[in-house]
């Protein structure tokens, strides 16, 4: 991974203006109260299950945990700025370069998905997972194509984002 001096990177950053859109920063979902009696129960028993089994810390994380929920649940995500160019992608201003980037993969099954996943080279980077709202996903796909490799393997959402729908996290 290449590092540049702030003014090369910002300068590198404004120009990656081939496709630029705006993207809720992650999927918020919407929790009746039904799913706030769920989890709750869910928490009580969990709790109860860690004290019977005096495992403490197991105890606490639970509770940590469910203070996380109800203060991050309720905060509507930032909406971000996606740029695509012919050096990079910049998510957040983040900027990752082509050279940086392993493989992409695009899922689009609208209404439910809609997404462009980036996966780095280094692996203490996480992969991207970038909403595509109304870009139209077969420009792009060409567009990528010509400097990272594509990973046609992935057909379907990875199993974490389709958990975290399902149980609205």
């Amino acid at each position: 991974m290449r590092t540049f001096a702030p003014e090369v990177q910002e300068a590198i950053i404004q120009a990656q203006d081939r496709f630029v859109w705006e993207a809720p920063e992650y999927e918020r979902y919407e929790r009746g109260p039904r799913w706030y009696i769920i989890m709750s129960l869910c928490a009580v028993f969990l709790l109860a299950y860690a004290i019977w089994t005096a495992n403490f810390l197991f105890a606490v994380l639970i509770v940590l945990i469910a203070i996380i929920f109800i203060l991050a649940g309720n905060e509507p995500p930032k909406h971000v700025l996606a740029q695509i160019g012919e050096n990079g992608v910049v998510w957040n201003g983040h900027l990752y370069l082509f050279q940086d980037i392993e493989t992409f993969a695009i899922i689009y099954e609208p209404p439910y998905t809609k997404v462009l996943y980036i996966e780095s080279k280094s692996t203490i980077k996480p992969r991207l997972r970038i909403p595509l709202e109304e870009q139209d996903p077969l420009i792009l796909r060409t567009h990528l194509k010509n400097y990272v490799q594509e990973n046609t393997e992935i057909q379907d959402e990875y199993f974490s984002d389709i958990l975290a729908r399902l149980l609205r996290l």
